[in-house]
């Protein structure tokens, strides 16, 4: 026996956890679209009308800031629907359409 590991194993990673690590990240897109990095931008938006709210005491800036944070979720779901969102490498929207288990 010896105590050397081989060349391929030397990290302790075989091949099928990390390919099975790549599929996920390949099919899900890791949310890089516009309609993710759109959503997201309004959230933040909401969120800095939310904080100059919470600085300068203002009820009414508060709820536009809470408003604004809620319609980033519109605006992402919006834009994916309109085929904006991730796509599979086919040109299909990922999770239309997957078979249930």
């Amino acid at each position: 026996m010896s105590s050397q590991q081989s060349p391929s194993n030397s990290h302790g990673a075989n091949d099928s956890t990390t390919r099975g690590a790549t599929d996920v990240v390949d099919e899900h897109g890791h949310g890089h679209s516009v309609a993710a990095w759109a959503g997201v931008a309004v959230c933040l938006v909401g969120f800095l009308i939310l904080c100059l709210a919470i600085v300068f005491p203002s009820l009414t800036w508060g709820i536009i800031g809470g408003v604004v944070i809620v319609a980033s979720l519109a605006v992402a779901g919006g834009l994916a629907k309109a085929g904006y969102g991730v796509k599979k490498a086919d040109g299909t929207p990922v999770g239309v359409g997957r078979a249930q288990h």
